[in-house]
């Protein structure tokens, strides 16, 4: 009898479960974080968390990571400067799982031009689209929202990079 299973059960149960690890490695690689609702890095959380929602890495290119963190002294008008040890920790996230890298979310740089940096995760395409089919522009203006980078308005768990519909 060539029965693998019958032959060496142990085997065979082994066998099972390295299939089974295999896949869910697969799964958790191809699974955008954000709406998996993984946790960022602790210094992305600890230093941007603190001034604003740490918006997800997936959601601009390594370019426009790279431009934001070289320009840190005047950060949307705010001097946001790291010490160098949470600097190069953070950038290391940031670049490792960019919209464009193998951690990244492919589909966040459909329609996003080889020439453009966009700086902001409101400018990408992918945002647009999905904002524009649900909400009117001027819901951003809302005493409650105030701004279309108000994420927490309407995804209670976008501090940990949870972006379902709410």
């Amino acid at each position: 009898n060539g029965d693998m299973s019958m032959q060496n059960p142990i085997r065979a149960y082994t066998l099972a479960a390295l299939s089974f690890a295999a896949v869910l490695a697969l799964i958790a690689l191809f699974t955008p974080a954000y709406s998996a609702g993984s946790a960022f890095d602790p210094a992305y959380q600890k230093e941007c968390g603190a001034c604003h929602t740490p918006y997800p890495a997936q959601f601009l290119p390594k370019r426009s990571w790279e431009h934001l963190l070289s320009g840190l002294d005047k950060h949307f008008g705010e001097n946001a400067s790291l010490p160098p040890k949470s600097l190069a920790s953070i950038k290391r996230y940031l670049e490792s799982h960019a919209a464009d890298s193998a951690l990244g979310y492919a589909k966040a740089m459909r329609d996003v031009p080889s020439t453009a940096t966009p700086l902001r995760i409101t400018e990408m395409p992918f945002w647009t689209k999905i904002h524009a089919r649900q909400i009117e522009r001027h819901a951003f203006s809302a005493p409650k929202i105030k701004s279309a980078s108000n994420c927490v308005a309407c995804h209670r768990g976008a501090t940990n990079g949870i972006y379902e519909d709410d």
